[in-house]
């Protein structure tokens, strides 16, 4: 599994930037060491920024191996918005000519290929508003609700002393990585393989189930 090699791999993970890359990425890998999928089948791309999704969709289809593709699922955060997230997704596969499944983890299907997508952080059916550092936040390892807390003590102070905070997700989780010493300089799917996160987890099951139906026959 690889990122931006060109079509290596029949089914194609599309991923909103270089983190949920290389997450999937890791994920996968994983997914081989257990068994369930395997590594020639699924290769990670990274498309960018959400903006820049349909000029990606549409490299895909004047790609020299696009013969190859038989599925492309798309993986992006909900941010703070779920609904706009996924009538943004299915918009944009329409208007490139793509199947549009209705809603989240289903698959749709035409002549060709399968298509489907998945939103951080449920990666489920059931979306709601966040990101990929949110369903790190809730898959932690190490049991760190109190930690937590007092992070979020120390971000609501700033931020009532006029410190303005445009990512606190992501301030929260890298806090955390910096307090417990142990993650410190790790990109997240590093800091997964490290141990902090844990793949076996009820939001990672649903997309794992999304996969193996994707390169079922």
């Amino acid at each position: 599994m690889s990122e931006n090699k060109g079509i290596l791999c029949p089914h194609l993970i599309l991923c909103e930037g270089a983190d949920a890359t290389y997450f999937m990425i890791k994920y996968i890998d994983y997914l081989e060491d257990i068994n369930e999928i395997g590594l020639k089948e699924f290769q990670a791309m990274n498309f960018g920024g959400n903006e820049e999704l349909s000029n990606y969709l549409q490299l895909l289809t004047i790609s020299r191996n696009k013969e190859i593709i038989k599925s492309i699922t798309i993986i992006r955060d909900a941010e703070k918005d779920h609904i706009a997230a996924v009538q943004s997704i299915r918009t944009t596969l329409k208007n490139n000519g793509f199947s549009a499944p209705i809603h989240p983890n289903e698959i749709a299907r035409d002549d060709k290929k399968k298509v489907a997508f998945s939103l951080f952080p449920t990666l489920s059916g059931q979306t709601e508003n966040g990101t990929l550092e949110d369903l790190y936040l809730k898959n932690l390892v190490e049991s760190a609700d109190d930690l937590l807390s007092d992070i979020d003590i120390f971000i609501n102070g700033l931020q009532s002393k006029g410190r303005y905070i445009p990512r606190k997700h992501k301030s929260r989780l890298y806090t955390y990585f910096a307090v417990t010493d142990k993650f410190t300089a790790l990109k997240l799917a590093e800091a997964a393989e490290a141990g902090a996160f844990s793949f076996d987890c009820s939001e990672m099951n649903c997309l794992k189930s999304l996969l193996k139906e994707i390169c079922s026959a």
